[in-house]
């Protein structure tokens, strides 16, 4: 468990080693980062830096946390494309802002690659992020069901949550790319859901 700072100057100590921690493992490599060279690079004795974060799996923890409460507040902003609307336009606008918004908060965190190295690594942070797709996927599901009422719940649940892990694994796979492979296996990433989402409507309406 990290500890929670409640002070300003605690905050700032707290969001220094944030940066310096992820400077670091971008340049080089979770692994080669040890703990006494954040806090050297930080200006914290090492005792202090475990005030905060007592491994450095923590502060990857904290990392995540952040980059998926991102995500999921930015996403509630957006599902308002889905209100009311009869037919997939507005959907296929969420899927693509919502691969945008992927990219954008991935692209802002610098080492995001590494930690989500971590992540897939970790029992424990395999849990939150698998909690968090989930979550995700919820939100998405509830939207579509309110703009397509008739189609069957479960179904567009399901559907939801393929929409969110594709679209999640393949923009970290893009972004992983050099130009302008990335570029071009993004607009083919949202074309496909696009069509996932119109095909699995048409197919779900015949059942009805």
């Amino acid at each position: 468990m990290r500890r929670e700072p409640k002070q300003e100057r605690s905050q700032a100590r707290f969001e220094a080693i944030l940066a310096v921690a992820l400077e670091l493992i971008a340049a080089r490599g979770y692994e080669a980062v040890s703990m006494r060279e954040i806090a050297r690079e930080a200006g914290l004795p090492i005792a202090s830096l475990y005030l905060y974060f007592p491994t450095k799996l923590a502060i990857v923890q904290e990392v995540w946390q952040r980059y998926t409460g991102s995500v999921g507040e930015r996403l509630q902003a957006d599902l308002a494309l889905l209100d009311g609307a009869p037919d997939s336009a507005a959907a296929g606008a969420l899927i693509e802002r919502l691969i945008d918004l992927m990219v954008d908060i991935q692209v802002s965190h610098p080492g995001f690659v590494e930690v989500w190295g971590c992540v897939a690594a970790s029992p424990e942070l395999r849990a939150l992020n698998s909690a968090d797709t989930l979550a995700t996927a919820e939100l998405v599901g509830r939207a579509i069901c309110a703009a397509q009422p008739a189609a069957d719940a479960e179904l567009v649940h399901g559907l939801a949550l393929v929409l969110c892990e594709a679209g999640s694994s393949v923009t970290k796979l893009a972004l992983e790319l050099p130009e302008p492979q990335r570029s071009r296996t993004l607009a083919q990433l949202k074309k496909t859901l696009q069509f996932v989402y119109a095909s699995s409507l048409q197919a779900f309406a015949r059942q009805v």
